[in-house]
């Protein structure tokens, strides 16, 4: 076939035509995504149980679980997380199981629980997997908590309905409620306790169907319809009545107001009161055209309103996977460039022109297998593409300074033929060595190993489509440039310093490095043990996965459970405060003195790093300036903040580091078992402890909460002697 397409123009340039145009046809709707998307291998079932410790869900939730779900065939591990009010259970599949099937036999192992608590809700249950957000949008500049809420949820609903975005989801501000607050005075007046104006609201503010009515002309739906929603409608509701015709109203004996049903989690962007949007894709979608679309909703909006309303893109993951396409394209334009001037230095111009466009051909060949094959554009394989940039080159140059010595002894079809059938053992094994290097990269198991999988997946693609262009394309043009003189390449200043640097540098040290082979081979043998001693001894550092280098930073804080919101606000202030003296110190140095931080979003009651969020967590996240402009990395803030900020009271985790995203997780994770919940806390706090000592451990945490501190009552023999009301009942526990 070689010699085929060496004999046959038409058809090297039909194959070179064909690759071009199916892969120019493909670059407009390949996806692009900052990570490529994983196959889910977890369930995870959550049940909410309100007022329930910590403690009692461990014991009357968790447990229950977690005897109907060992069984399940397919479980790798089993996790139960239990914390005030809720518990969360993730169960693991095993490497190569059915997801769809596991997740079936989990659904119907919790259905088949029936002894939950009764205050338990109904279980939550889910597949697992990593979501991809694109960005995060702050509203502010609306009066009023209500206001804000309900333009946030009206746009959340808006951004729903974009192509591609799976979810928006409103935080930042949680919902209103209507708070009833009783007198006891008017209480025992009227003879009434709490629970009976509760017995009030719930039997007469209601709406139900009532059934149908069937008459002559037609047939009619029946439907009880007075539920009160308001504050007014609320005071109206009718409480007690008697015989005389005498009411009780609402109002009568408390007081109906609106409140936040969560008072511990509020946002606030540059000091201004703000509800965030969270926007996730859906795994088939085009990141980059999906926020294009979400941006063109948000000027309209913005368009729509008068200041001081104001939309806010922060977090914005998109810019990560533009400056990498934008890093790519400039790294093979630049290549391509570099390899057209080196190679005109040794050959003709048009030799350095068909050289140098194997590197276009072979990456527009390579984006049609990976579309074809449901690979998108990601953080990963543009690393893939940017390895293959030198290695497509390298082949490409030696296969044409091969046949290039072949012309002056043979026609320019044979001497394309030979130089191609000389080199190709070499080419080929270079290939099979690269195939062994990074192929078993595509066979690791877990969520890394899901991801790292397509840096080979494509590389090898690439490499593949650039050997396919060296032997079958490259050789039939070279093979017509003419046969040229070997006076054509010696007298060529490029080749006559080659020469010279060969024969009086590189001959005469491998003749001298020859000579003392023992001493080469120790020499060797000593680099390879340096190398493994640097590894070994923590010189080289080695992480799970890198930090996908960003421009949002993030402090992220945890007091003791159940503390007063001020405290954990004092706590925040102090942050904030560290962080005004970074931006003044770094400032000066930036292009232009542009202020270095942005934006400054303040979540309370959010910290993705814990599962107790409450009035005790926080979360600080800042912009900064384009790291071209600040000229000051996102290291060097984080490490300046954590110290402008000082130490902080009442601290049970603290994380300053860049905004997480991808697979990779924790550093380490140590897990402490035991049964008895004591003996965990206390080796827990050992553990931690310990680790906080160590020189070279930045930042440790431990997720074991004791939760709040509670209030046991128990009535004794008097208590149950009471009568509280007029009715005459006696005191029960409940």
């Amino acid at each position: 076939m070689i010699a085929w397409f060496a004999r046959h123009p038409v058809a090297s340039n039909l194959l070179m035509a064909l690759i071009c145009i199916l892969g120019l046809a493909t670059v407009s709707n390949i996806e692009r995504e900052t990570f490529p998307d994983t196959t889910a291998s977890t369930v995870l079932v959550s049940i909410s149980c309100p007022g329930a410790s910590a403690v009692d869900v461990d014991e009357d939730i968790c447990t229950r679980l977690e005897d109907a779900i060992s069984g399940t065939v397919g479980l790798e591990a089993f996790d139960c997380l239990s914390v005030d009010g809720r518990t969360a259970a993730t169960a693991e599949l095993e490497t190569g199981g059915d997801i769809i099937q596991f997740y079936n036999d989990v659904s119907s192992a919790v259905s088949g629980v029936n002894d939950f608590p009764e205050d338990a809700e109904t279980p939550s249950i889910e597949r697992g997997g990593r979501t991809e957000m694109i960005a995060q949008i702050a509203i502010s500049g609306i009066d009023g908590k209500q206001g804000l809420l309900e333009y946030a949820d009206e746009l959340a609903s808006t951004l729903q309905g974009v192509d591609g975005v799976t979810e928006a989801t409103v935080s930042g501000l949680t919902d209103r409620e209507l708070r009833v607050t009783f007198d006891d005075k008017d209480l025992r007046r009227y003879g009434l306790s709490s629970q009976d104006v509760v017995d009030a609201i719930d039997a007469r503010s209601l709406q139900q169907p009532l059934g149908e009515v069937e008459t002559t002309e037609k047939s009619l739906v029946l439907r009880y319809s007075d539920v009160r929603r308001s504050i007014a409608d609320l005071e109206d509701l009718i409480v007690l009545q008697n015989e005389n015709g005498g009411i009780v109203r609402l109002n009568d004996l408390a007081t109906v107001r609106i409140v936040d049903s969560d008072e511990n989690t509020q946002g606030f962007i540059n000091g201004a009161q703000t509800a965030t949007i969270q926007i996730m894709k859906a795994s088939e979608g085009d990141s980059i055209r999906i926020f294009e679309r979400v941006e063109a909703i948000l000027e309209e909006e913005r368009a729509a309103r008068p200041e001081p309303f104001e939309i806010t893109v922060i977090n914005n993951m998109t810019e990560i996977v533009e400056e990498r396409l934008s890093l790519i394209v400039s790294n093979i334009v630049m290549g391509v460039a570099l390899v057209f001037a080196v190679m005109w230095m040794f050959f003709t111009l048009k030799e350095a022109l068909w050289i140098s466009a194997a590197l276009p051909v072979s990456f527009l060949g390579g984006l049609f297998l990976m579309n074809a094959l449901g690979v998108t554009i990601s953080i990963f394989t543009l690393i893939a593409l940017l390895m293959a940039v030198g290695l497509i080159m390298d082949d490409s140059i030696v296969i044409a300074e091969n046949i290039d010595k072949w012309p002056t002894r043979v026609g320019g079809k044979e001497a394309a033929w030979r130089g191609r059938q000389e080199i190709m053992p070499g080419v080929l094994s270079s290939f099979l060595t690269t195939a062994c290097v990074f192929g078993p990269l595509m066979f690791l198991d877990g969520d890394l190993g899901q991801v790292l999988k397509y840096i080979p997946m494509v590389l090898l693609m690439t490499l593949a489509l650039s050997l396919l262009e060296g032997f079958l394309i490259l050789p039939h043009h070279l093979s017509r440039i003419g046969t040229g003189t070997p006076a054509e390449h010696t007298e060529r200043p490029a080749a006559r310093v080659l020469e010279r640097f060969k024969e009086g540098g590189v001959i005469p040290t491998a003749a001298a490095l020859a000579r003392v082979r023992y001493l080469t081979i120790g020499s060797v043998l000593g680099a390879l043990i340096l190398s493994i001693g640097l590894v070994a001894s923590g010189q080289v550092k080695v992480v799970g996965f890198p930090e996908v280098v960003g421009d949002t930073i993030e402090a992220k804080i945890a007091l003791t459970s159940g503390i007063a919101r001020d405290r954990t606000a004092a706590n925040v202030e102090q942050i904030l405060a560290g962080l005004e003296r970074v931006d003044a110190q770094f400032t000066p140095d930036t292009d232009g003195g542009a202020p270095l931080v942005e934006r400054v979003l303040v979540s309370y009651g959010s910290n993705s790093s814990v599962n107790d969020n409450g009035s005790n967590t926080a979360t600080v996240t800042v912009d900064l300036l384009e790291a071209a402009k600040s000229n000051v990395s996102a290291d060097e803030v984080l490490q300046v903040w954590r110290a402008e900020s000082g130490a902080l009271p009442d601290l049970h985790q603290v994380s300053f580091a860049q905004n997480e995203a991808g697979p990779g997780g924790n550093d380490i994770d140590i897990d402490v078992s035991g049964s008895d919940l004591g003996e965990i806390e206390a080796a827990a706090s050992e553990v931690l402890s310990r680790l906080l000592d160590r020189i070279d451990v930045k930042e440790a945490y431990s997720d074991f909460y004791g939760g709040r501190q509670e209030v046991k009552l128990t009535l004794n023999e008097y208590g149950y002697r009471l009568q509280p009301n007029a009715g005459g009942h006696h005191l029960t526990p409940k």
